[in-house]
């Protein structure tokens, strides 16, 4: 045994210390990845419709493709669906919910020849698709409202992109724009807007990196900071390319053509970006307006400094030439920094990036000596030192109707929305930090994005202030953070006045005071002179200064009359009030390290922002976050994948299975398509015919002979020579989604309310749902009707029933569902309080809309399956009503009968299972 174990070690470190695969090794296998799968590497081909034996089959092109398939294995396609069959298999592919008994009669009445098409067509206009396909999307982006782990705390209005998402659908947004709102819908410099409110719904794509589960004040920051990166390249690789590239984190990819550096490339993209609560309502109405008061201040400016330049004279004229005006003159202090340091920002010169959000620090910084124009009876005013200064003017933004990131964990509760400035991202030197700033703000650390302040790293945020007239250093120390990468954000405090002059990371701050000078009258008249000619010389700064800041001089008011006027006229054109939304904010461009086996303890070479070697683009030639490069290289109209894998996205939806059966895998232990043909035919003819619009393909795939086929198979020896239905001889039948199972019962009920987005109904929580985090307060039980998309969706506490039928764990990109088929969803049916609920509402209906058994139980038919009872069922069914009549008193209109009957429907095949 002693030898066994000794063996064992040995392999295990020559495991642990053994140096990396020569590059050659690793060359060599990325060809050979690469030459065994060459199609996802390429671009789609067209391919011409094939002919086929069968003329009269087909009635569309895709539908030769699928036949072409079934003849050369020599098998048969199925006969025709019927009508009811049909339609109820497109309506829930369409909107999720069951057809009205109603609208099932009105099909069946339309002899036209385009029923099918105009019923479509109606489908896919209803506000319900939008609801039915975002949820399906929000499979592939780990949709959850609350940050999981221990506390699970709350996402403040995640819902916004929920929201945001079924519009985006239901406007058919094409699939091109989708992709380009969600990786850089924040950066777009004419972002989609809404076309009632105004409100920039761009932005709200990019809230989706941030749902992925959150850890509360992880030990080391640099490591948790590691495995958020893991979770969204995988989400991002696998959501629109279909590949796993974070299988790539510690070594080349042992399948596919991926280099472990083409992990950290893409990691990149999100290392560049950081997270905010956008005022997504106000924010672009509110960026034309501070473009109009930049306009406005510059062209008053000279005019009012000419005026106090007129008003001044007399004053300075006034004083005997032999006297000083002043003998005690103070200049500004000095700021100086002795030893090493790095300067992490300087806003007192233009080579920082600007990086805001909002328009409370305006278009750029000051300068030294710049003249400004601030609200008030003497507007002029000058910048002694320069920096990124508050305007008052935008004092009076409020947020509304939104939740604010909790007291508790994230980011204790700051205050932050559209009034933040932040530096560009560093590595942390020393740790010791100093902000050379006036007045006052709260201060976040953004030490490895982590966004939970305590209780660890209670630290990262702080309130600095700076009292008096001058600015001040203000350390924080942040010396446990060093070696890690950080971007600070600065936040002013209510109302109060802040500017911003550096940030540095180091050396020691010197702060000398200002010198003592004696000034003449004839020094004034040339700073003066200066002032008129529109140009101030930094020798005759302070002799400005000291004009604005004694208040001997006074601008008469009729100079700034028309001034204050337009100032009042631009302050009813901004949105003060506005919702908040999580989403992206883009820093300045950070290249991840290539970390030697993923470990944070062994960091490599920088790798540039790129995709994967075999799909990059060009290198980046600036300091953007890359977002929108990236964006315009994956919406290119010949890229390998991008088309590949959406068209593969929506024929899984509709036939239960994709060309490529693992729609979130193209790769090597991904499925081979079993019509790599007609992916490729949908992927050049979703760009090209359908011009990205994904209504436009569902309505054609739905219109098809394929889709239209009975699941019923026309020979039962196609089963044999295709058990899993591989090449679609048949329509396969499928079982409906959890969300799907719980609509239905709202919808056949009545109960179902049909109000499109809004706030999430709080999740009902039983006496047996426990755990840390748990909710102080429960929803009602029927989710108040609505849709189960709106159901509050907190990571830790998904309700029971929809666990119950494989509603995915939001952790990763889930493009295929589980479909499991256990005890526990049979005992579900029969004994969730929310199908007995729903079970009552749906028999009080039924028993005062008809009035006999039968009529009653055909009616309850139509709603449930969109078909009539057989005898045999309708037999069946009044005698287990004669027995619930007997049960409860022998009364034929007793509504406790009538719901244990309603309540059986729940149980049956049919109602859980598309034909």
């Amino acid at each position: 045994m002693r030898t066994i174990s000794l063996f064992c070690l040995f392999v295990l470190a020559s495991y642990v210390f053994a140096k990396p695969e020569a590059d050659l090794t690793g060359q060599a296998n990325f060809e050979k990845f690469r030459n065994r799968l060459p199609w996802i590497w390429q671009s789609p081909r067209y391919f011409e419709p094939p002919k086929v034996k069968d003329l009269a089959w087909p009635t569309d092109a895709v539908d030769r493709f699928v036949l072409r398939k079934l003849e050369a294995e020599k098998l048969k396609p199925a006969g025709p669906a019927n009508d009811r069959v049909w339609m109820r298999r497109v309506y829930f592919a369409i909107t999720g919910l069951p057809p009205k008994a109603e609208d099932i009669q009105t099909f069946l009445d339309d002899t036209s020849r385009n029923r099918k098409r105009t019923l479509v067509r109606a489908l896919l206009g209803s506000p319900h698709y939008g609801e039915r396909w975002a949820r399906h999307w929000m499979d592939l982006v780990r949709y959850a409202e609350s940050r999981g782990h221990e506390s699970d705390s709350i996402l403040p209005n995640a819902y916004r992109y929920r929201d945001y998402l079924v519009r985006a659908f239901n406007t058919d947004l094409p699939y091109d724009a989708l992709v380009t709102e969600h990786l850089a819908g924040d950066l777009l410099e004419n972002p989609r807007l809404h076309p009632e409110t105004g409100a920039n719904e761009s932005i709200l794509a990019t809230g989706w990196p941030f749902f992925g589960e959150m850890l509360e004040s992880p030990v080391d920051l640099r490591q948790d900071e590691c495995d958020r990166l893991d979770n969204k390249v995988d989400v991002m690789s696998k959501t629109f390319l279909g590949l796993t590239v974070a299988c790539a984190r510690c070594h080349d990819h042992k399948f596919d053509a991926i280099h472990q550096r083409d992990y950290y490339a893409m990691a990149g993209f999100i290392l560049s970006s950081s997270y905010r609560q956008a005022r997504f309502e106000s924010m672009e109405q509110n960026k034309a307006v501070a473009k109009k008061l930049e306009e406005l201040h510059r062209n008053h400016l000279s005019k009012i400094a000419k005026a106090f330049t007129v008003a001044a004279r007399p004053v300075v004229d006034a004083l005997d030439d032999d006297v000083p005006v002043r003998p005690k003159l103070v200049t500004s202090p000095i700021y100086r920094v002795e030893g090493k340091y790095q300067i992490v920002a300087d806003y007192t010169q233009r080579n920082t990036p600007w990086l805001v959000d909002g328009p409370t620090f305006g278009q750029s910084p000051a300068l030294p000596g710049e003249l400004m124009l601030v609200a008030g009876d003497q507007p002029l005013a000058l910048s002694r030192n320069g920096g990124a200064i508050r305007d008052p003017f935008w004092n009076g933004l409020k947020n509304v109707d939104s939740e604010n990131d909790p007291e508790e964990g994230l980011l204790n509760g700051l205050s932050r929305a559209g009034k933040t400035i932040r530096t560009p991202t560093i590595t942390l030197a020393s740790g010791q930090v100093y902000y050379l700033i006036r007045g006052k703000a709260t201060v976040y650390a953004a030490v490895s994005q982590n966004l939970f302040a305590g209780p660890l790293h209670g630290t990262l945020t702080r309130t600095v202030e700076a009292k008096g007239d001058a600015p001040q250093w203000i350390g924080h120390n942040l010396k446990h953070y060093a070696g890690q990468r950080v971007h600070f954000e600065f936040s002013p405090v209510g109302d109060a006045p802040f500017e911003l002059l550096q940030v540095i990371d180091g050396g020691t701050p010197k702060q000398e005071p200002g010198v003592q000078k004696t000034v003449f009258r004839k020094e004034l008249h040339l700073a003066l002179d200066d002032l008129a000619d529109g140009r101030l010389e930094a020798r005759h700064v302070h002799h400005v200064a000291w004009l604005l800041e004694a208040g001997k001089v006074k601008i008469p008011s009729e100079s700034i009359k028309s001034w204050q006027s337009a100032l009042d006229d631009l302050a009813k054109e901004v949105r003060w009030e506005s919702r908040l939304a999580v989403s992206w904010w883009g820093g300045t461009g950070v290249d991840e390290y290539i970390l030697e086996r993923g470990s944070p303890q062994s960091p490599g070479k920088r790798v540039g922002r790129n995709l994967p070697e075999l799909l990059a683009m060009a290198p980046l030639q600036n300091r953007s976050p890359g977002r929108l490069e990236l964006a315009r290289q994956l919406t290119e109209k010949d890229h390998p994948l991008t088309s590949r894998v959406i068209v593969n996205r929506i024929w899984h939806q509709l036939f239960g299975r994709g060309i490529v059966a693992t729609p979130d895998n193209f790769g090597w232990l991904g499925q081979r398509p079993s019509h790599p043909e007609l992916l490729d035919y949908l992927a050049v003819e979703f760009a090209k015919t359908h011009s990205h619009s994904i209504k436009s393909l569902i309505e054609r795939l739905v219109l098809t002979k394929t889709f239209g086929m009975s699941s019923a198979t026309v020979d039962p020896a196609c089963e044999d020579q295709d058990p899993d239905n591989r090449w679609l001889h048949r329509m396969p039948l499928r079982r409906l989604e959890a969300e799907a199972i719980r609509d239905s019962a709202l919808a056949i009920s009545g109960r179902l309310d049909r109000r499109v987005g809004g706030k999430p109904v709080l999740v009902h929580l039983t006496e047996f749902v426990v755990g840390r985090g748990r909710p102080t307060k429960s929803g009602p039980l029927d989710g108040a009707g609505r849709r189960s998309i709106y159901t509050a969706l907190r990571r830790n506490f998904i309700p029971t029933f929809m666990l119950t039928f494989d509603f995915p764990a939001p952790f990763t990109t889930v493009g295929k569902r589980d479909v499991t088929n256990v005890a526990g969803q049979s005992l579900a049916l029969m004994n969730d309080r929310f199908l007995y609920g729903q079970s009552g509402l749906w028999a009080e209906r039924i028993i005062k809309e008809q009035a006999s058994a039968p009529e009653r139980i055909r009616q309850m038919y139509i709603e449930a399956l969109a078909r009539p009872p057989s005898d045999g069922e309708l037999a069946a069914c009044l005698e287990a009503l004669t027995a619930f009549i007997e049960l409860y008193g022998g009364n034929p209109d007793d509504n406790e009968a009538w719901r244990d009957l309603c309540h059986s429907f729940y149980s049956m095949t049919d109602f859980i299972y598309l034909k």
